[in-house]
């Protein structure tokens, strides 16, 4: 969650707390107030879901490039083995087998291992007289299967994260504006309280950090001078 909406939320929290202990009691004014911690709720789901899904796709982006390199290690690297024997028979057969998965992840490494799986099921019984192993479709197969359900994961876990930040954005555009709005209700409705008024203005106020302002840099006439 990016740091400016975090604070700002943070705030609302506040202004919901406060709101809370010291209804107006104005029907009008209520259902502005009820307005606002619906969308104060629906900005901390929203929140959740964003954290969810970035961790979701952390987790996939890393479980899918851990299965790429066994892939990679084990069935794809025998059958290169397998493939180099056909190199000066049947070229294009072992081009089909040792197609290049290097540099490549995602759907481009997906398509290759569907095109290469294809090859084995097509040449079966040319690639076993050349010392294929009779699991190495299987086992193919599998890895193939657990890599697809891996970068689905990852993509959903990525959707649900970019979906939302940008509903997260907007809202926290209209609960700005709702502040705003209950900024001039409170002052109206508990004009005659200067510590409630207090306490909003300390609620409202978003704790931005500080900066240390930067030091001066010494001149070169004032360093010689020394």
């Amino acid at each position: 969650m990016e740091g400016t909406l975090q604070l700002k939320l943070a705030m609302q929290v506040r202004l919901v707390d406060f709101l809370r202990a010291y209804p107006f009691g104005d029907e009008p004014a209520d259902q502005v107030v009820a307005r606002f911690k619906e969308k104060v709720a629906r900005q901390q789901a929203l929140v959740a879901q964003q954290q969810d899904g970035a961790a979701a796709r952390e987790a996939q982006t890393g479980k899918h490039s851990e299965l790429r390199l066994r892939i990679i290690q084990l069935p794809l690297r025998h059958l290169a083995g397998v493939a180099a024997s056909l190199e000066g028979e049947q070229p294009d057969l072992a081009a089909a087998i040792v197609k290049s998965v290097h540099g490549v992840s995602g759907q481009s490494f997906l398509a290759a291992l569907r095109s290469i799986t294809a090859t084995i099921q097509a040449q079966h019984d040319v690639l076993r007289a050349r010392g294929m192993a009779e699991e190495t479709l299987p086992t193919l197969a599998a890895m193939l299967a657990e890599y697809e359900q891996a970068v689905s994961d990852a993509n959903a876990g990525r959707r649900a994260h970019t979906g939302a930040r940008a509903e997260m954005h907007t809202l926290g555009r209209e609960l700005m504006l709702l502040v705003r709005q209950l900024d001039g209700l409170v002052v109206f409705h508990h004009r005659e309280k200067p510590d409630l008024l207090g306490a909003w203005k300390s609620a409202r106020n978003v704790a931005w950090p500080v900066s240390e302002p930067a030091k001066p840099v010494a001149s070169k006439e004032g360093q010689a001078s020394r």
